[in-house]
């Protein structure tokens, strides 16, 4: 078998192993469209544009969904139930070997759910496409063995900034210094986001999921536009990422269901985007508006693509995906 049919094989099987999992569980799979009127807002990820004809001659603009988050919200706000997606999604970025501007992604949501439920189905989830791959919960990723089927390591946010970055709260005041104990300049204008993104860069994520599978949750409030606050502390949010061999493979929460909070969180995204650039987005009002019926939930999104790197142990996205350089 060549190396060519390899891969096509292990993608459709990591398919089956998606969809065996949710059907099982009582998902519905659904299927939303890739153009829409509103994309997400979200501060670090930028929509690719499309122009879309009238029948007057004309033109509108449109986006290329970055998430299908919204149509499935939208979707869940009518009774759909727990539902999944796998489909195409893109972002306006450079080729790396993390990213593409278009890649396959799997989404789904969890009724009457939280994150500690999001993570449990993560897990499984990621066990049940590498079993199928490999015939092992296992991985060999770049010559490092990782035992899928064994403990997973949860890590906070404060915790990890403390651990690899010596800093003891993830307040602007903190952040500085720690940032100018690692050597680096500090810039009177920076905003929290703009120290903690820098610290989180240089000196957090690159020792993230190393030795074994890591969750890294409970983000500060500033860092999740639809993330519900923690009820027992509304300064960090309900929301994880799973990191594997040092690549982020997953982003899940529970989701924030108080349309009002969601609006004025979305128009200070909205702003941001603007001040960095972006022109053209508006806020989907139909989906503050389906907020109002959106039940308890929980939602994770998984990069397909990135999964293959790590079950097909490739170090770049690019040959795992169309046209497999």
């Amino acid at each position: 078998m060549t190396a060519l049919n390899n891969i096509l094989e292990a993608r459709a099987v990591m398919e089956e192993a998606v969809r065996a999992y949710f059907n099982e569980e009582g998902f519905v799979e659904v299927t939303t469209p890739s153009v829409v009127p509103h994309p997400n807002l979200d501060p670090n990820i930028r929509p690719v544009p499309v122009n879309v004809p009238d029948p007057s001659g004309g033109s509108y603009r449109h986006w290329l969904h970055t998430s299908p988050e919204l149509s499935m919200k939208k979707l869940l706000a009518k009774g759909s139930g727990s539902i999944y997606q796998i489909g195409s999604v893109f972002r306006d970025e450079e080729h790396t070997q993390l990213h593409r501007r278009e890649f396959s992604m799997l989404e789904w949501y969890r009724v009457d759910a939280g994150y500690e439920d999001a993570i449990r189905d993560t897990i499984r989830v990621v066990r049940a496409v590498c079993r199928a791959v490999t015939d092992e919960e296992e991985l060999v990723y770049g010559g490092r063995y990782y035992d899928l089927a064994g403990q997973w390591e949860e890590i906070t946010m404060a915790e990890a900034f403390k651990r690899y970055a010596g800093v003891d709260s993830l307040t602007h005041d903190d952040l500085a210094e720690a940032l100018e104990n690692l050597g680096y300049r500090v810039d009177a204008q920076s905003t929290t986001e703009d120290l903690f993104f820098h610290i989180y860069v240089e000196a957090v994520e690159p020792s993230l999921g190393i030795e074994r599978p890591t969750i890294l949750k409970d983000y500060p409030s500033y860092l999740g536009t639809m993330a519900k606050p923690r009820e027992d502390d509304p300064h960090f949010l309900e929301r994880f990422e799973v990191y594997i061999a040092g690549v982020e493979l997953a982003n899940g929460f529970t989701e924030l269901t108080d349309g009002i909070e969601l609006a004025g969180r979305m128009e200070k995204v909205l702003r941001d985007l603007s001040e960095d650039g972006v022109e053209g987005l508006t806020i989907d009002e139909q989906f503050l508006e389906a907020m109002d019926d959106l039940p308890p939930c929980a939602g994770v999104s998984v990069g397909m693509d990135r999964l293959a790197m790590l079950a097909l142990d490739q170090d770049d996205i690019s040959r795992v995906v169309f046209p497999f350089e």
